[in-house]
């Protein structure tokens, strides 16, 4: 049984009619069936079985999400060939697309079949001259074969390259000429080499089109429509339009429609068709995935960053819906800078793409930040309401500060022991929802919550690891051991932490995206050896075959490998050839791969030859965090720095809370610590965060003190973790009511409160 199919969205029904009516007549024996790649049609049950898309296996609810009509429809149809070819009793499937008419029997296609698996018909049989539209170039970025044909005989290899095919159309159907694509379309130029025969066909009666239809004679008669005295098979209407029958195709300018002239008659019979079809009724039917449930249109910004984030991993399975749309409307993490207003998913999308808002603000500042905002609230960006909406209060979250308390997620048994060992109850397993060290960021962060709260956990994690934990305010090694199990077993978080930490370069390859996380990103984020471990793989195994003149870890290999100038550059074959590699590594191609060279195995970075190349090349990637140890009298939590700070005791150390910083009053900073007492003024939203930048800083206390005012006391309950990271309070009133733990609330102190400056937290 031979099976010839198109897909279509419900508003090219009227093609899809015209063409199945078409085909009854031409051939008769053959099952005709139509993929509704939108919804369902009706209207075409008379003409074709009609199969709607989500039934091929395609996944249509992602890809109406990154995908717009054309892009959508042309991805189904790798999953529509193998649905069609699965069915018991079918010999061969031929597409056809919906704007094609058929004038006579295909025996030329199944002629062909007979000799080879795949059928292809090429764009052009000779060259295009001149500059007109089309041009060779033009045909060039399309593809060398059209695709609004194509033919398959149910073989293995089909079903293989099927597979492949589908495969790529899962996120690279995309019309983006810039990057080599045309949709479905270019992916098949490589057909020929990975099938064992492919047919050609160059009949001139195949596949007319306005692109080669030059150089052809048209001509109607006796025995029907003819091309160069051959009969006409089918005739392509790419590009036609019912309503102007004088214009061959909007996608062309060579051909001129003489009046009177066969092509004349054959596109005003084929206008009749579609018009007496229902073309004008079924043409104004909007595309389906073309807005979201609320009516706001999905602009191609957001296809594109869902697209982006879809490659990611993030599923889009549910479409578009009130979800999809929300999430479109959230922060943009890998966008997210501190102390600047963050922007929306589509805002960053159309930061990248749109040459004016890329040239004219620079987003690393607040003027640029401020400014961008500003655009594309305004009539230039295009921007629809909802978008502006949402820009809007993103910004006006940020003015309202992005830490701001929350209650904690759920009742959780605070802390009993000395205060100086929380961080015990911090990496402890829990029944919450996150890890306790995940859920004190929460409690106090805003922004963390409107970013990650409802979305995956990964994500969080993902951004806990990362930036946060490279600014010193998140400590990995605080997850509990389930937690880090599950990491070093499922490495998409790690490689994540990494994509956030690394977001100002840009798209990274697979390869540099590893490398970073292993060598880069979990040295200065401090993980656990178990993650480290786990996202270097055998990256720090030992190359045995390159010995001397230094040990030869895999990672090094990896980079080289991939790279052609490199291996032009740099033998490795040879000591010197190797040496050189070292010291270009050294000079430059660390830093270009983020490896933390003390990251490294010690094998190397021990070794004579390493320490001698470092020293020798200017410029050498510095070490990270330093490890010197400092001790002092205690260790003041506050919101913010301010002049007022600059007379306190050099005993006195400062956190910073907004940013995390350890510092002296003058500003130094400050490296590895131990202090007598840790004063948190922030409040006890902010405790459970707060210890943890101190932690994560290699901060340590023998006592802990909360600067808390009867105000906030009065309204702490019991249970309230923040109990368990304090020993004693100061507050401008003594209470005596019992704790949990054996908390000293004392008003004692106020002399020394006053020296804070109005610390306490009302």
């Amino acid at each position: 049984m031979d099976v010839v199919f198109t897909i279509v969205s419900r508003n090219y029904a009227a093609q899809a009619a015209v063409l199945m009516r078409s085909l009854a007549r031409a051939e008769p024996d053959a099952t005709r069936v139509v993929i509704a790649a939108d919804g369902p049609i009706p209207e075409l049950d008379a003409y074709a079985r009609v199969i709607e898309a989500v039934d091929t296996g395609a996944p249509v609810g992602a890809m109406s999400v990154y995908y717009d009509a054309l892009e959508l429809n042309t991805a189904i149809k790798p999953h529509a060939f193998r649905r069609l070819l699965a069915d018991p009793g079918v010999s061969s499937v031929t597409y056809l697309d919906p704007d094609i008419y058929v004038y006579g029997h295909l025996d030329l296609v199944r002629e062909a079949l007979n000799k080879a698996p795949l059928v292809v018909i090429p764009h052009l049989t000779r060259p295009l001259a001149g500059e007109a539209n089309p041009n060779d170039h033009t045909i060039l970025t399309s593809g060398a074969y059209n695709l609004g044909f194509l033919s398959a005989r149910r073989t293995g290899e089909i079903f293989t390259l099927m597979d492949w095919w589908a495969e790529k159309c899962r996120f690279d159907c995309r019309v983006d000429f810039a990057n080599g694509l045309f949709t479905d379309q270019k992916w098949m130029d490589l057909a020929p080499g990975l099938v064992s025969d492919v047919a050609i066909l160059r009949d001139p009666g195949l596949d007319i089109a306005y692109w080669n239809l030059e150089g052809r004679t048209l001509a109607h008669g006796p025995q029907g429509w003819q091309v160069n005295g051959r009969p006409l098979g089918f005739f392509h209407f790419s590009g036609f339009d019912p309503r102007r029958p004088e214009v061959l195709s909007k996608h062309q300018d060579r051909i001129v429609v003489a009046p009177e002239s066969p092509l004349a008659r054959l596109l005003s019979d084929y206008a009749k068709a579609l018009l007496d079809n229902g073309h004008d009724q079924a043409s104004r039917i909007p595309y389906a995935y073309g807005a979201f449930p609320s009516g706001r249109p999905v602009s191609g910004p957001m296809r594109r960053c869902a697209l982006r984030a879809a490659r990611a991993g993030r599923r889009f399975d549910e479409g578009l819906s009130p979800a999809t749309e929300a999430w479109m409307d959230q922060a943009e993490p890998l966008a997210a800078l501190d102390g600047l207003p963050d922007v929306t998913r589509e805002m960053d999308q159309v930061w990248r793409e749109h040459p004016a808002a890329a040239a004219r603000f620079a987003r690393d500042g607040l003027e640029g930040r401020l400014a961008f905002h500003a655009w594309f609230a305004g009539p230039e960006s295009l921007a629809h309401p909802q978008s502006r909406a949402a820009a809007q209060g993103l910004l006006e979250g940020w003015r309202a500060g992005a830490r701001r308390p929350a209650p904690w997620p759920q009742a959780d048994p605070p802390w009993t022991g000395a205060a100086s060992a929380v961080n015990g109850w911090l990496s402890a397993a829990t029944e919450l929802p996150w890890p306790r060290t995940a859920a004190g960021m929460l409690a106090a962060r805003a922004d963390l919550r409107d970013r990650f709260g409802q979305g995956p956990r990964e994500d969080l994690l993902a951004w806990l690891l990362g930036p946060e934990a490279e600014a010193g305010r998140f400590d990995s090694n605080l997850l509990d051991r389930a937690t880090q199990l599950d990491l070093s077993q499922d490495i998409a978080p790690l490689l994540g932490a990494a994509r956030f930490a690394q977001a100002h370069r840009g798209e990274l390859s697979a390869l540099r995206l590893q490398i970073s996380a292993g060598y880069g990103v979990a040295v200065r984020a401090r993980w656990p050896e178990a993650l480290r471990q786990a996202v270097r793989g055998e990256g720090d195994r030992l190359v045995g075959s390159l010995t001397g003149p230094y040990p030869f870890p895999r990672v090094l290999l990896r980079i080289w490998d991939s790279r052609p100038d490199l291996q032009r550059l740099f033998g490795l074959h040879t000591p010197l050839g190797r040496l050189a590699y070292l010291r270009w590594l050294i000079g430059g191609g660390f830093r270009e791969y983020d490896i933390e060279p003390e990251g490294l195995p010690q094998t190397l970075t021990r070794s004579l030859v390493f320490r001698l190349a470092r020293l020798s090349v200017r410029g050498a990637h510095a070490p990270g965090r330093g490890t010197s140890l400092s001790r002092a009298a205690a260790v003041v939590v506050v919101h913010a720095l301010t002049p007022a700070m600059a007379d306190w005791p050099r005993g006195v150390l400062i956190c910073e809370a907004s940013s995390g910083r350890l510092r002296r009053p003058d500003g130094a900073p400050v490296g590895q610590t131990e202090v007598d007492m840790v004063i948190f003024a922030t409040g006890p939203g902010f405790v459970a965060a707060d210890a943890q930048a101190l932690i994560a800083q290699d901060v340590s206390w023998s006592r802990a003190a909360g600067v808390w005012s009867a105000e906030t006391l009065t309204g702490l309950d019991d249970d309230h973790p923040a109990w368990g990271f304090v020993d004693e309070v100061w507050s401008d009133q003594a209470a005596s009511r019992p704790r949990p733990r054996p908390v000293e609330i004392l008003s004692s102190h106020m002399p020394l409160l006053t020296q804070l400056a109005g610390l306490m937290t009302p």
